[in-house]
This record gives structure tokens, sequence and C-alpha cells, in this order.
């Protein structure tokens, strides 16, 4: 009796781990905030900062105040928008859809290599967005994966690959244990996730060679760089 109810628990706990897989994490991080800046807010609706006096007259009558975050592409923010006509807290909106062009990020390697997506164009580009590199051992397999089907094409030049992750630097060298990958790695991503709205993790997005989004992918399995290079 106690043999098939392990068996069954065993069943269960497979299946709640298929369906994370297959669903992917979808997490919002609370954080504090430790770029404010008086200088940086704005009235969203007249377009004039707001000053210390008039800030805390409305944190006086919303602690939670909403603010509207602007980032620059090398995940900065540049801007605090207050909007009186909105009650709960927005990012700005850089949703794009297949065949738009993405965004020029700027980002900064554990190497302190600067990529900029614009230096970029004649390749194809794997956006990786990671959480914790504490974890990533667990997801291991799918980047090796990438790196295989990448080598495979022989075709490596044509390929840019970068995974953005939400970690300090030390822990990104400290998860991450794939030698001679194809990835460059970006500590501190998480402006560039609240930028580009990622909240799905992991998340992969590909660029064509011109820049424009080709596919998003929620899940490692379906992609085919092979394919996807020959459409870019």
């Amino acid at each position: 009796m106690r043999k098939k109810a392990l068996l069954i628990l065993l069943f269960i706990v497979n299946l709640q781990l298929l369906a994370q897989q297959q669903v992917g994490i979808q997490h919002e991080r609370v954080r504090v905030d430790t770029e404010f800046s008086i200088d940086k807010l704005y009235n969203k609706k007249t377009g004039k900062k707001i000053s210390q006096k008039e800030l805390n007259k409305l944190v006086e009558q919303n602690p939670n105040l909403p603010l509207e975050r602007v980032y620059d592409n090398e995940g900065n923010i540049i801007k605090y928008y207050y909007n009186p006509d909105n009650t709960s807290s927005l990012e700005e909106n850089n949703y794009v859809e297949e065949g738009a062009y993405y965004p020029e990020l700027v980002f900064k390697t554990i190497d302190g290599k600067t990529i900029k997506l614009k230096d970029l164009r004649g390749k194809m580009v794997i956006l990786r967005f990671e959480m914790d590199a504490d974890t990533f051992r667990f997801k291991k397999h799918e980047i090796e994966e990438i790196d295989q089907k990448i080598n495979a094409t022989q075709r490596q030049s044509e390929i840019a690959a970068i995974i953005i992750f939400d970690a300090s630097k030390q822990q990104i060298k400290k998860g991450f244990n794939i030698s001679n990958s194809n990835f460059n790695l970006v500590p501190n991503g998480y402006n560039f996730q609240r930028k580009m709205k990622i909240n799905r993790f992991p998340n992969t997005i590909v660029l064509d060679k011109k820049g424009r989004l080709l596919e998003e992918f929620p899940m490692s399995e379906g992609i085919n760089i092979q394919e996807l290079l020959n459409k870019s």
C-alpha cells in the first residue's frame, strides 16, 4: 500500500514538473527602486517636473504612488511619470510584434564588453532572458542544446547569442558553467526585462539579420536554428 502511494506521489510530482516546463514560469519580483531621483519625476499630463513639495503631498494622499518608468536602451531609468489619470503603476509600452524592429538595446557583458544590437545587423540574434543564475543548473541542458544547434549550422559567424540574467556578475560566474558556449552573458538585466515586458522565464527571442523580431519562444524545444537562419 505504501509503495503504491509513493508511486502515485512521484507521478503527481513528475506531472507538476512537466507542467512547469511546458508553461514556463511567470514571475514578478518586488524590489526597492534605488534609481529614483526627484530630478527625473514629471507630471505626464502637463510635462512639467514635480517638486519635492508636490511629491510629499502626493505621497501623503497615496503612499503607494503609481509611477511609470521610462528606460533608455542601456537599461537605465531616465524618467518617472506621475499620471493623475491612472490609479496603478505602469511601464512604458515596448511590446514588439513579429516583423517589427526591436529596440536598439545596449548590453554590457560580465567581461566588460559592450554589445549594441545595431552593431549586430547582418547577424541573426538570439536573446535569452533568464532570472536567477543560482538555479541555472536546472536549465543548463537547454542552453547546451541551443549551442549544439548553432554549431551544427557551421554558420556561427552569422549568429550572435546573448543571455540577459536578472543576476549579478558573481552569481553568473558561479552558476553558468558551460564551456565554449556561443552565448555572451549579461548581468543585472532586470530593467531590460521590465523595458521589454518580459515576465515569463525563460524567454527566447530571435531577431533577423535586419534587427526585426523573427520569433519568440517560451520553450526552447521548438527552436530550429537552421530554419530560423534561413528565414533571416
